[in-house]
């Protein structure tokens, strides 16, 4: 896993809230390392509308680094 991927799951881990009061940032940031940490079915979209800069840039980090095989999906479970 690189540096940048590492990075982006730990912003990603820093603002995941998964309790009703949370806001819908937090919601979308837990759905999405829910989606990929235990394969949960998550309208990836709807989540990342929802998410800050900061959260967008997290997400786009961890897509890059999958789809170029620097980070096995393997390894965020």
């Amino acid at each position: 896993m690189s540096p940048a991927c590492t990075a982006a799951l730990a912003e990603l881990r820093r603002m995941a809230r998964g309790h009703p009061g949370a806001s819908s940032g937090e919601r979308a940031a837990w759905e999405i390392l829910q989606n990929l940490e235990t394969g949960r079915s998550v309208d990836f979209a709807d989540c990342f509308c929802r998410l800050d800069g900061m959260g967008k840039r997290a997400v786009v980090q961890l897509l890059l680094d999958l789809a170029t095989g620097t980070t096995g999906l393997i390894e965020l479970r």
